[in-house]
């Protein structure tokens, strides 16, 4: 079997309800794309890539003319062309998001030609994973956010993160003491930044949150910081979790080294796509660390249950429930727990009506992202 074409759908746009964390607020319309991988024995494997058109022009001119001709069960040797292909202005990024996805896509294309879902084909650890809910609405009155916490305990979820990163820290204190007062002892509690503070901000407010009980403190500085990640997590008894913004085995290998990561949270659709991932597992197994994966929806599920310190299962109904939309039988969690596919390669089908609907572009000011800018100054209070 070879691998004939690679191609990138038009455009959906996928409505979300209002977003907000430390440094964006979302969009209320995304954009994703498909990719098939084309067989000449007409077995084709999907994946979805959030890149935009800067992804399809990498996929269709810099990688497809490396991957076309190859045996798709050669999965190591397609990424390493890939890789090589675009080192000169890749690395990190774009380029390493457009391999991710023709990474899964060649995974999903695998279980298809096994006839088995990619957990079980990557050793099937096990066939169910718990599942933690995420909040974004760093937006949200206290109010709200105590009714959306209490929703979530109430649907079964036995982990809760929100989203800290107000321009007052002051007030972030009073929502981690709001939400445990809510949730009670016996619900897991994490927090989130994304890289919104200093150093010596996290440093501060991590010393603050401790008394009540966090799982895990989520990006609190600067990712590219990771000589500082580590000095934060020698000086707290919060575990440090980190990992969806940084990408390869390399960079993963350099935060476990120095101890930057306590939590690692590679994102499979940024770091590599599923071969990069699963090393990235391994070598955070060796250094005894679980990996919780960022949240790629209706893929990380099966990465999770595939590898032994796979932790949790990330369900962000923001994104979970409408892209859910998108396809047949889409899995969903059930209790705080959540099942991969059993269907071969990621059990991905596109639902050909929603994709019609969505097909068309909303107004600007609906698909543009808001960086927020200046919750770092002054920059090293």
């Amino acid at each position: 079997m070879k691998i004939t074409d690679l191609k990138v759908s038009d455009p959906v746009y996928v409505p979300f309800t209002p977003m907000t964390d430390a440094i964006n607020t979302l969009p209320t319309a995304m954009s994703y794309m498909f990719l098939d991988v084309l067989t000449d024995e007409g077995v084709t494997g999907v994946s979805i890539t959030y890149g935009g058109s800067m992804a399809k022009v990498i996929i269709e001119d810099m990688l497809k003319p490396v991957v076309v001709g190859e045996d798709p069960l050669n999965s190591e040797r397609i990424w390493e062309k890939m890789y090589w292909a675009s080192l000169q202005y890749g690395r990190r990024g774009a380029a390493l998001m457009a391999i991710s996805t023709v990474d899964i896509a060649v995974w999903d294309l695998k279980g298809k030609i096994f006839s088995l879902p990619v957990h079980r084909l990557l050793g099937g650890h096990r066939d169910s994973v718990p599942s933690y809910v995420t909040s974004v609405g760093l937006h949200y009155t206290n109010d709200e956010l105590v009714e959306e916490v209490t929703k979530y305990v109430n649907n079964g979820f036995k982990m809760i993160k929100i989203k800290l990163g107000r321009e007052d820290p002051n007030e972030d204190l009073e929502r981690v003491k709001l939400v445990r007062e809510t949730i009670g002892p016996n619900i897991d509690l994490a927090l989130d930044v994304n890289n919104g503070w200093s150093l010596h901000t996290a440093m501060r407010m991590a010393k603050k949150f401790e008394e009540y009980d966090i799982y895990w403190l989520e990006e609190p500085i600067l990712a590219d910081e990771i000589e500082n990640l580590a000095k934060l997590a020698r000086e707290t008894s919060i575990p440090i979790a980190v990992g969806e913004n940084h990408y390869t085995k390399w960079e993963f290998r350099q935060l476990m080294e120095q101890g930057g990561a306590e939590v690692v949270q590679a994102d499979i659709g940024k770091c590599g796509g599923v071969t990069e991932f699963i090393k990235i597992a391994a070598m955070a197994d060796a250094y005894g660390l679980p990996i919780c994966p960022h949240h790629t929806e209706y893929i990380d599920a099966a990465l999770v249950a595939a590898v032994p310190n796979g932790l949790f299962h990330e369900c962000v109904y923001e994104f979970f429930a409408p892209m859910g939309q998108l396809f047949v039988d889409p899995i969903k969690p059930t209790n705080g727990q959540i099942s991969p596919s059993s269907k071969p390669g990621f059990g991905i089908e596109i639902n050909s009506r929603t994709v019609e609907q969505w097909k068309r572009k909303p107004s600007p000011e609906k698909t543009t992202w808001t960086v927020k800018k200046g919750w770092r100054w002054p920059p090293y209070l």
